[in-house]
């Protein structure tokens, strides 16, 4: 099977690989890598061992088919030794990994707009007072939300989207205010999580634009 190919009709291990390493935001082991993958696609882990039988052959074959898209996609990926251990990370910004995977939205026309987004999970979320909130950007945002959380538990709550010709721009300008502010949230995946509020993301998104809003 070509290191790239999907299975199943589920995403590639290309994009796989992208929203593991985006989500978490530094570089990885190949190990690290095989299992934060399986574990974020569980589809992809049952199809490797209906193909290897045990995870011992699996992981070898998985490795074998990472090195190859990191060999073959050095615009995307790199792949940098430290004390003897291989670390795979993305070569691109966070900003162009985005971009390239809103690419691959199914985009609606009709309904579709650039936008920045913020949700969080019922786990989280609190009547009042700050809790864990994903700031992000898409083309189509219900789609964008829909690719980061086939893996998780629970459903999101999508607690607000607003539409902008400049989205790229927007977002940066919100995640730096509200890291400036103490407000991101160091342990979790990625660098889009913050400990904020629905209106304190409406306020800033008023404060950035001014009378430039809607």
């Amino acid at each position: 099977m070509p290191a790239d190919e999907s299975t199943e009709k589920g995403p590639t291990l290309r994009q796989m690989v992208i929203s593991v390493l985006t989500q978490r935001g530094e570089p990885m082991s190949y190990r690290e890598l095989t299992d934060t993958t399986w574990a974020a696609y569980p589809n992809f882990h049952r199809h490797m061992l209906d193909l290897y039988e045990t995870e011992k052959k699996a992981r070898p074959e998985l490795r074998i088919r990472m090195g190859m898209l990191v060999r073959d996609n050095p615009e995307v990926f790199t792949a940098t030794k430290s004390e003897g251990v291989v670390l795979v990370g993305l070569a691109a910004t966070e900003a162009d990994v985005v971009d390239d995977a809103d690419e691959d939205e199914a985009v609606d026309e009709n309904t579709a707009a650039p936008s920045v987004y913020w949700y969080t999970f019922p786990a989280y979320r609190k009547t009042s007072g700050p809790y864990p909130i994903k700031v992000g950007r898409g083309s189509n945002p219900l789609a964008r939300i829909g690719q980061q959380v086939t893996a998780m538990p629970e459903e999101p709550d999508i607690l607000g989207t607003f539409e902008h010709n400049d989205v790229q721009n927007l977002e940066r300008a919100l995640h730096a205010v509200l890291t400036l502010r103490g407000k991101r949230k160091k342990d979790a995946p990625g660098a889009e999580w913050f400990v904020t509020t629905p209106e304190e993301i409406m306020e800033l998104i008023k404060a950035v634009l001014g009378d430039k809003i809607k």
